[in-house]
């Protein structure tokens, strides 16, 4: 059986934090820390006025001085077509918030694991069709090409 290089990647896309882990050579599940050293990572984004968005710590720092550009608690609107208040007076699909997590997940996880272009993300049990199907757009969003889902 040949060796796949590309590490085995589960995510937990958290409604409050999220957390990566891979398979280590024996089969052990080893929690990644983010860029920041932490094992949770705070499923918060601030949409800056004039640059990229800030995931995690930074950004629930930045959103207690402007609350109207950070979007919390977002995997609770998947599914639906936008998420339930503006950010910079624009409805955005609370996929591509989501996108924006999974993507700031998946590069602090490639700097300890090397690139990889698949992963298992967890939903909730009760997730429905259009909910999965955000949850895959957003995994898409962040340059996962293979995506399985996994119930809660």
């Amino acid at each position: 059986m040949a060796h796949d290089p590309e590490p085995l990647i589960g995510i937990d896309l958290g409604t409050t934090y999220s957390t990566v882990a891979y398979l280590d050579p024996h089969g052990r599940p080893i929690c990644l820390p983010n860029s920041e050293g932490d094992l949770l990572t705070p499923s918060v984004v601030y949409f800056e006025e004039n640059g990229p968005a800030i995931v995690g710590k930074e950004a629930i720092k930045a959103g207690l001085a402007d609350p109207a550009l950070m979007a919390d608690m977002v995997k609770r609107d998947m599914g639906k077509e936008v998420y339930h208040r503006p950010i910079r007076g624009k409805y955005l699909p609370p996929a591509a918030i989501s996108g924006v997590i999974l993507h700031r997940l998946v590069e602090d996880a490639a700097t300890r694991t090397g690139p990889f272009k698949r992963a298992v993300v967890t939903v909730p049990a009760y997730f429905n069709e259009p909910r999965r199907k955000a949850t895959m757009d957003a995994a898409r969003m962040a340059g996962l090409a293979e995506v399985e889902l996994l119930n809660e």
